[in-house]
């Protein structure tokens, strides 16, 4: 697994068995899910090069 703090979120990766790929997770500062992948991706780097255009697309956290 990859965390990784992004413009006030949490960006984490990890493997899903069900979808043969990694996915991602966005949190919030409050630990809330604010996003998520919807497609598996090949090499963990690239879920995360995902998380952060998606966290690009949300309002700025302090």
């Amino acid at each position: 697994m990859m965390k990784k703090t992004y413009n006030g979120y949490e960006l984490q990766t990890a493997w899903d068995d069900e979808a043969l790929g990694y996915g991602f997770r966005i949190f919030d500062k409050s630990g809330a899910e604010v996003s998520s992948s919807t497609d598996p991706y090949f090499y963990e780097e690239n879920a995360l090069l995902g998380a952060l255009e998606a966290a690009d697309a949300l309002p700025e956290q302090e």
